[in-house]
């Protein structure tokens, strides 16, 4: 089995449209140019799991109000064990536009979720119960409102007394208590500021610094997003740089959750851990999302074309 972690999720809609101007109608007529998912860091992962052939995918998180209950329905048509604290608070909702001439991106994610420390707390009780069976944990995403910023940190040392090994995705202060907890592998994203540890992330050297104080605190592997590549940190102290070419970004939604299970995947099947072979699936799944409509991995065969779009170069640090 593979647990994924969701605890702020949301109902994600995407718009396509031909130009996307201020002050203007714009109408859909096409079923092509308008998305509604699932969504929410980690369960797009469990749903990615699912298409590449593992059998149990569970998603733990919170769900609230009516549109939890739509949202719920939604996961289970993927045949995701869906494994919720119900809320009264209603999840949110994200809204992306994207323009196709030009090029444009923009997005509207509200912040309105909020969860009761009695429900934080049996979400902790359920996590320890049904992570028994899995092989892996992936913890992915923003903690809503009511929820403390340790709550990373205790479900990662959940994990790790029981020996699983724990994928965490996370940023601001939630991931900087979570590293006490020594997590296999860690993903930082930006969320709000751009900054990692109370470090601005400006230039390569920053990210650099961002990696190695991450592995400090305890981080065994490190992948950091730098622009569209990767800034890798092994569990030698060794530092790369993975860049796609050619590329021709189109969606951002369901990128970094197909890094993260395409990298996972490799993992899985093969008998020993590559890291760098690992980011190279990672890396051709999420470009081969951004060049396209989909959010979702349909299959292996389907990504494997970007692979030879991939360079990864070792840094002189």
């Amino acid at each position: 089995m593979i647990t994924t972690v969701t605890l702020n999720p949301a109902i994600d809609r995407e718009y396509f449209v031909d130009k996307n101007e201020v002050m203007k109608n714009q109408f859909i007529y096409s079923e092509e140019d308008l998305k509604v998912y699932p969504g929410g860091k980690g369960l797009i992962s469990a749903i990615n799991f699912k298409s590449l052939g593992y059998e149990d995918v569970q998603n733990i998180g919170f769900v609230g109000g009516k549109q939890g209950l739509f949202f719920e329905k939604m996961v289970q048509k993927h045949d995701i064990i869906s494994n919720y604290i119900p809320v009264e608070s209603e999840i949110r909702n994200n809204v992306k536009v994207i323009g196709k001439d030009p090029a444009t991106y923009t997005q509207y994610n509200d912040y309105t979720f909020r969860v009761e420390k009695e429900e934080v707390e049996e979400l902790i009780k359920r996590f320890k119960r049904s992570i028994s069976e899995s092989e892996c944990i992936l913890i992915s995403g923003s903690v809503p409102a009511g929820v403390d910023f340790d709550i990373y940190q205790r479900l990662i040392k959940i994990s790790k007394d029981l020996g699983k090994k724990v994928f965490l995705q996370a940023s601001g202060e939630a991931l900087k208590l979570a590293l006490a907890s020594e997590p296999d592998i860690v993903a930082p994203y930006f969320k709000h500021h751009k900054s990692i540890l109370d470090i601005e992330m400006n230039e390569k050297e920053d990210y650099i610094k961002a990696g190695k104080k991450m592995q400090e605190m305890g981080a065994k592997r490190v992948m950091i997003p730098f622009h569209c590549d990767r800034i890798l940190f092994d569990e030698n102290g060794d530092v790369y740089q993975l860049s796609p070419t050619g590329y021709c970004i189109i969606n951002w939604l369901g990128a970094s959750d197909a890094y993260n299970t395409a990298f996972l995947d490799y993992t899985f099947q093969t008998d020993d851990f590559d890291f760098i072979e690992a980011n190279l699936r990672g890396g051709s799944a999420a470009l081969w999302i951004a060049e396209n409509k989909e959010v979702y991995l349909t299959s292996r065969e389907e990504y494997s074309c970007c692979l030879d779009r991939l360079e990864i170069n070792k840094l002189e640090v």
